[in-house]
């Protein structure tokens, strides 16, 4: 596996803590950072590109082509105790040495960058729509899970969490970073065609649980409004998925009382 970065600058940071989010089920934790990074107007100062990301690329609406990479942004605001690290991107790796050597490689620049504290993201599929999705929680130690409480989060006691957003998580604890784990609660449903469907509600769930522990403001108006409108389009295909499931059983023919053989 081959690794490329492209450095623009070296910000020098103040106690910084860092949120980590790729896409992952219904694209919770990338919806939620990527709406941290556009209201906070975060600044791009890294680009990751490995050869264990998937082997095509994206074409954007001017016509130019870009490749799948991994991005870190920095955020400072003098009225902020902790300057802010965000771990973005279009893609995770796709073999398990990949997410492995990128989660070491992310932990890296929280090492160099003294991260006093890691807030991974992700989702926590229920198979099920939720009017208000909860916010599950884990963390490295005893005294974080307390934390959570704080804040109304559930937290975790089985299951796992898959993928680099899991491992970044899990990993920080070997290097002795404090780490949390946040997971909005999503049915993950699909369209008729296989592809996921962003889940817009459960980012906006996990964000205001995430901008309270971070202590920061944001502004979610623009989010509430998009995660009506996918509200709504999930009830109008819920609603679609009951009447094709009412048409097929009136369609099937019941089996004669009486055979005779």
């Amino acid at each position: 596996m081959t690794m490329q970065f492209k450095i623009y600058k070296e910000p020098e940071l103040r106690d910084p803590y860092m949120v980590t989010g790729l896409p992952g089920i219904g694209y919770v934790a990338k919806l939620s950072v990527d709406y941290l990074i556009k209201e906070l107007k975060a600044e791009l100062f890294e680009e990751l590109y490995s050869s264990s990301f998937p082997p095509y690329v994206l074409i954007k609406k001017d016509g130019t082509v870009e490749l799948l990479k991994n991005e870190f942004y920095y955020w400072k605001d003098i009225k902020s105790k902790n300057d802010l690290i965000i771990f973005a991107g279009n893609t995770q790796a796709i073999s398990s040495e990949g997410q492995y050597e990128i989660s070491n490689e992310v932990l890296n620049r929280a090492e160099k960058f003294k991260v006093r504290k890691l807030f991974a993201t992700a989702a926590y599929v229920t198979g099920r729509y939720l009017e208000k999705p909860r916010v599950y929680g884990a963390a490295t130690e005893p005294e974080l899970v307390e934390e959570l409480k704080k804040y109304d989060v559930l937290p975790m006691d089985a299951g796992s969490i898959s993928g680099t957003n899991g491992l970044l998580f899990g990993l920080a604890k070997l290097r002795g970073i404090q780490s949390i784990c946040l997971l909005s609660e999503t049915p993950g449903y699909m369209t008729p065609s296989g592809r996921v469907l962003a889940d817009v509600k459960a980012a906006q769930a996990l964000l205001e649980v995430l901008s309270k522990m971070l202590d920061i403001k944001i502004d979610m108006k623009p989010l509430e409004q998009e995660a009506k409108m996918a509200e709504d389009f999930v009830q109008k295909m819920e609603e679609l998925e009951r009447r094709w499931v009412e048409e097929m059983r009136k369609s099937v023919s019941p089996p004669p009382k009486d055979i005779y053989l």
